[in-house]
């Protein structure tokens, strides 16, 4: 049996495609969004992580916040945690030894800030806007996280 096409089923046959073409584009969008979500949440995760990392560095220094990202190098296993998952600008620093704070996608808002100052802004993301205090809270995008 021979399948034949009439000019009748062209129409049917290009609203098959229109909507195979929307699903993909539909599917493309949600992908996309997906991935900045990912990376919001990412740059939270380092937030916290940097800002807990301040707070051990405070305990074991008068109660006060690093002057800079370099001094917390004990607590920060790897300064690879410094590049936010949304900066796709800059490359990871292989070493303390070999990092500047130009390589950091986060900075330092308030340096030798006072562990437990709830309003005062100790880091920021570059990228996201994102800001971490010294009590140990971040807000990314108006949301509040804070570490368990």
């Amino acid at each position: 049996m021979r399948l034949v096409m009439k000019k009748s089923d062209t129409p049917y046959i290009m609203i098959v495609v229109a909507v195979l073409a929307g699903g993909a584009a539909c599917f493309v969008i949600a992908r996309d969004r997906a991935k900045q979500r990912a990376e919001l949440l990412g740059c939270g995760n380092h937030m916290l992580a940097i800002c807990s990392a301040g707070r051990v560095w405070a305990n074991d220094n008068g109660d006060r916040f690093p002057p800079d990202l370099l001094s917390m190098s004990n607590e920060v296993i790897s300064p690879k945690i410094l590049i936010c998952p949304g900066d796709h600008s800059r490359k990871p620093s292989a070493s303390w030894a070999s990092f500047t704070p130009e390589q950091s996608s986060f900075e330092m808002v308030t340096p030798s800030l006072r562990d437990g100052d709830t309003n005062a802004v100790f880091l920021r993301c570059k990228i996201h806007g994102s800001v971490g205090y010294a009590d140990g809270s971040v807000f990314v995008n108006g949301n509040r996280h804070r570490k368990s």
